[in-house]
C-alpha cells in the first residue's frame, strides 16, 4: 500500500483532478468527497466531482454539496488523476463512470472496508479504520493542512455515519479523539448534525416503513430476518430508494436475529440489498458473493435477479453460514 506522503507528492505534481465513490453514496462517502474537493480547490487545482447517483437530501446541508455533478457530465472529462474514496472495487462507482472516467496519469483509491479491492495505481487501504472520512483526516493532518470549519463538517457527518452515531463496533478511542478534534475546529454543535440526517424524516418515510415492516417474515429458528420494499409501495408513498436507508436495522434490532435483509426493488426490476449481522456472521463476505462490499457487520449489493429470487439466493448462502458458526 502507498502512504500519504506518496499521495501529497502525486497532489502537488498534477492540476487536474476527478472525484467518484459508490453508487448510492451515503454520509461517509460525501463528506469525504467534498472535504477532499476543499482541500484540492484550496491548492489551486481544477477538480470535478462525478457520483452516479445524486446526493440525498438529508445530506445537502453539507457546503458544496452542489459541486457534486451527475454521471453523464463526466463524458468528456479526462482529468491527470482520478480520486476513488470509499468504494471497495472500481464497479461500485457505476459501469458509466468506470467506463467513461479513465485519468491520464493515475487512479487514486481509498476506502477502509474489509472487501476492498487494490485496484488503484494509489492505494490507500485502512481496514482498521472507522470510515473514509477518518482516513482522510489522518491524511491532512500528516501534511499539517488546515481543517476549515466546512471540511471539519464534511468529515464529522462522514465519520458520524459510518460509526452509527458512535455506537457501531468500528468506533475506537482515536475514532472519539477525531471527532472531538472536528468539532474544536468547525463551526457546527453534534446535535445540529445529528438532526440534518436523522431527525428530518418526510411522512412519506413513516408510511412506507410501516408498509415495509409488513413484509418481515423471520427463519425457521428466528436466525434470519428480512423484509421487501417494492416499486409499488414507493409510488404509493410518494418516496424513493433514498427514503429506505435505515430500515434494515428496525430488523436487526430483533432478539435472536443474526443476519437482517432488506432487499428493495430497483426500477429495472432487479434487487438492491442491505445487510447487517450481530456480529457471528461477515456479511461482507456475504456480499462479495453478489460482487458487493461493505463491513464484517454492515454490507451491501445488487443482484440482477427479481427480489424474490434474490431473497431466495441470500437465505441459501445466510443459513450455510449461521450453520457453520454452531
Amino acid at each position: 500500500m502507498n502512504n500519504f506522503h506518496d499521495l501529497h507528492s502525486l497532489f502537488k505534481q498534477h492540476q487536474t483532478f476527478a472525484i467518484s465513490t459508490h453508487v448510492n453514496p451515503d454520509g461517509d462517502a460525501i463528506g469525504s468527497e467534498l472535504a477532499l474537493y476543499t482541500y484540492l480547490y484550496k491548492l489551486g487545482k481544477t477538480v470535478k466531482i462525478y457520483n452516479t447517483d445524486p446526493v440525498p437530501k438529508k445530506y445537502q446541508f453539507l457546503p458544496n454539496w452542489e459541486k457534486i455533478e451527475n454521471a453523464q457530465a463526466a463524458k468528456d472529462c479526462s482529468p491527470e488523476v482520478l480520486i476513488i474514496l470509499d468504494a471497495s472495487s472500481l464497479d461500485r462507482i457505476g459501469n458509466y463512470l468506470k467506463k467513461c472516467l479513465i485519468p491520464i496519469n493515475a487512479v487514486v483509491n481509498i476506502d477502509h472496508h474489509i472487501t476492498a479491492e487494490a485496484f488503484g495505481d494509489y492505494n490507500i487501504i485502512v481496514p482498521t479504520a472507522s470510515s473514509t472520512a477518518e482516513i482522510i483526516f489522518k491524511f491532512f493532518k500528516s501534511g499539517q493542512i488546515l481543517i476549515d470549519p466546512n471540511t471539519a463538517l464534511c468529515l464529522y457527518a462522514g465519520l458520524m455515519f459510518d460509526t452509527g452515531c458512535f455506537r457501531f463496533s468500528n468506533t475506537t478511542p482515536e475514532t472519539l479523539r477525531i471527532a472531538a478534534d472536528l468539532i474544536e475546529l468547525g463551526d457546527f454543535a453534534p446535535d445540529e448534525v445529528y438532526t440534518e440526517v436523522y431527525e428530518q424524516l418526510r411522512l412519506g418515510k413513516i408510511h412506507l416503513l410501516g408498509q415495509t415492516l409488513r413484509t418481515l417474515n423471520l427463519s425457521g429458528d428466528g436466525s434470519i430476518a428480512w423484509i421487501l420494499v417494492t416499486q409499488s409501495m414507493l409510488k404509493d408513498t410518494e418516496t424513493t430508494l433514498d427514503d429506505v436507508e435505515g430500515f434494515v436495522n428496525q430488523i436487526q434490532a430483533i432478539a435472536g436475529v443474526e443476519v437482517a435483509i432488506c432487499a428493495c426493488e430497483l426500477p429495472d426490476g432487479n434487487t438492491k440489498i442491505s445487510l447487517r449481522s450481530e456480529g457471528k456472521v461477515d456479511v461482507a463476505a456475504l456480499a462479495a458473493e453478489f460482487k458487493g462490499g461493505g463491513h464484517e457487520r454492515a454490507s451491501g449489493c445488487r443482484i440482477n435477479h427479481p427480489p424474490t429470487s434474490a431473497i431466495k439466493m441470500l437465505l441459501e448462502s445466510a443459513n450455510q453460514r449461521i450453520k457453520n458458526i454452531r
